[in-house]
């Protein structure tokens, strides 16, 4: 039995919990034919947000999740030429696009067999790209995208989920020699809940549907420790519906949590130039938030440099600024990481 506790991507909109707001914002724009990114921290529910767009909508969809296919034209090719190109019934799965078939294109033509497929698209089809900062080759996705929404906008539409850096930039914001420049498409922040009382809502909703519950004060600690990161609450979820202990549902949770969020900070070092640099900052800010000058003083960094990382943290949304200018780490088991990295 699905619930809200269930840690995969969520494809019915009954379990995205917390985004009805979004979830109406985003089927709006899909049935006007935008093409929609999505930016936004870690476990927020970008890629659920997506899905549950595509069950709403009763519409065919293809995944290509870059995790899994970072050569976005032989994902394409791949998912256009078998099964992975379904009809979302209710609340029936959307599984990704495996890696088997070869497709490629060049400066001036597209693949044959790619060509093929894209001019097959007869009935209206979403694809869904996952976590587009993984995509290989900015240029050529730029071209290839371009190509699509020129030729095939009628037919095809895209929501594309990731962090604004590699090829999400380059799909964000196009230069002027960019294939995409001048097309236009619609960003969509997501961000963790503001508020603590969606938090326990989604806590409280959860234990009742695994017949499980929480003391008050056991609310209030998973509240603040998790800290309105959705995908932390749904992991906690899980493992006290299963312990139904909260201390040691908590525990599992950390466990667990800091050995993925260790796996994404070396995969981050792959795609940002400075890493070293910007690993020193989150230490420093693990431990309170800090403004710009601070941060300069602390680490001894000149003004140019502290101010390229900063920017390279924020569209990897590891950090954040708020409306005094204090940086802070956005995910608080980044931040409980970084604190015990020391």
């Amino acid at each position: 039995m699905v619930t809200l506790f269930d840690t995969h991507p969520k494809s019915d909109p009954k379990y995205l919990y917390g985004r009805e707001k979004e979830l109406n914002d985003l089927v709006g724009h899909v049935k006007s034919g935008d093409w929609v990114v999505l930016l936004g921290p870690r476990r927020v529910g970008k890629t659920s947000l997506a899905r549950c767009t595509a069950t709403k909508l009763r519409i065919r969809t293809l995944v290509i999740d870059a995790r899994i296919e970072s050569d976005f034209a032989r994902g394409l090719t791949n998912g256009l030429s078998g099964p992975q190109t379904i009809s979302i019934q209710g609340s029936a799965a959307i599984p990704h696009v495996p890696i088997s078939v070869s497709g490629g294109y060049t400066k001036t033509l597209l693949a044959q067999p790619l060509e093929q497929l894209l001019s097959n698209v007869k009935k209206e089809l979403l694809v869904i790209v996952d976590e587009a900062q993984w995509l290989k080759n900015p240029r050529g996705v730029a071209r290839l995208m371009a190509h699509i929404f020129d030729y095939r906008h009628e037919k095809m539409t895209f929501v594309i989920t990731g962090s604004a850096v590699g090829v999400m930039r380059t799909i964000t914001e196009p230069g002027a020699k960019s294939p995409l420049y001048g097309r236009a498409m619609t960003t969509m922040n997501i961000r963790k809940w503001r508020d603590a009382s969606t938090s326990l809502t989604f806590l409280r909703e959860g234990c009742k549907q695994n017949k499980v519950s929480l003391t008050d004060d056991e609310l209030g600690d998973v509240v603040d420790t998790l800290d309105g990161v959705p995908g932390w609450l749904t992991l906690f979820g899980s493992h006290f519906a299963e312990s139904k202990e909260a201390g040691k549902a908590m525990d599992l949770t950390r466990n667990e949590a800091m050995k993925i969020v260790r796996e994404e900070l070396e995969s981050s070092a792959k795609i940002a130039l400075g890493w070293p640099r910007q690993l020193s900052i989150l230490k420093a800010i693990s431990k309170k938030s800090m403004k710009f000058n601070e941060i300069a003083s602390e680490l001894d960094l000149p003004n140019k440099a502290l101010s390229r990382s900063l920017d390279m943290l924020e569209r990897l949304q590891y950090v954040e600024a708020d409306e005094e200018k204090n940086y802070t780490i956005i995910d608080p088991i980044v931040r409980e990481f970084m604190k015990r990295s020391e």
